[in-house]
């Protein structure tokens, strides 16, 4: 049996308990298809049809999107000027 259409890899790992978070060793063909290095963050989303994407963000000083939103600068009030 091939694999389905459409699948370039598939890798499986192995979850593990490291304290109180579960880890995993991010398989080599992941690693080269995210172009993931030392520093970056991979963020992992889940989709509406209940898939979850993962994708990197490169060398980055946030760990989650609420790391994200503290950076940014309030809104200004007002709306636009006619």
């Amino acid at each position: 049996m091939g694999a389905p259409r459409g699948i370039k890899w598939s890798a499986p790992v192995l979850i593990r308990r490291d304290g109180a978070e579960l880890v995993v060793a991010i398989p080599k063909p992941a690693v080269e298809a995210l172009k993931a290095a030392p520093g970056d963050v991979l963020n992992f989303t889940e989709l509406p049809d209940g898939s979850v994407q993962v994708w990197t963000v490169k060398k980055s000083t946030y760990s989650s999107l609420a790391d994200l939103d503290r950076g940014r600068a309030p809104a200004k009030k007002g709306g636009r000027k006619k």
